[in-house]
């Protein structure tokens, strides 16, 4: 059975036969082979992702969870007194903006 190098085939995508050992020479065919196995690798492994949220969420296990024995959430009574207090004292100033006016200075004089 033939058996395949590796590490030729990824020898073979970064160098290019002939080339020279600084890399001053321009060699479009391995950059773009280069290029696109980075792209379809990103197409696969893409894929893959997509097709297990897919079928996790199919199944209905991927949103699930464990239920908490304890306390209910307590209110804190004495922040909504002041949160609400602010809210009057800004409805009294707006109202009293509202009636009254407000005095701008008119800067073209």
């Amino acid at each position: 059975m033939f058996k395949k190098d590796w590490v030729k085939e990824l020898k073979k995508l970064s160098f290019s036969k002939g080339a020279d050992t600084f890399k001053m020479e321009i060699t479009p065919y391995r950059d773009w082979r280069v290029l696109a196995g980075v792209f379809f690798v990103g197409l696969v492994v893409s894929l893959g992702f997509n097709i297990y949220m897919s079928v996790e969420i199919n199944s209905d296990s991927f949103f699930t969870t464990v239920p908490k024995n304890g306390d209910g959430v307590e209110l804190n009574k004495d922040g909504l007194a002041n949160v609400l207090a602010d809210f009057a004292d800004k409805k009294a100033i707006f109202e009293k903006v509202k009636t009254e006016g407000v005095s701008v200075v008119d800067p073209s004089l």
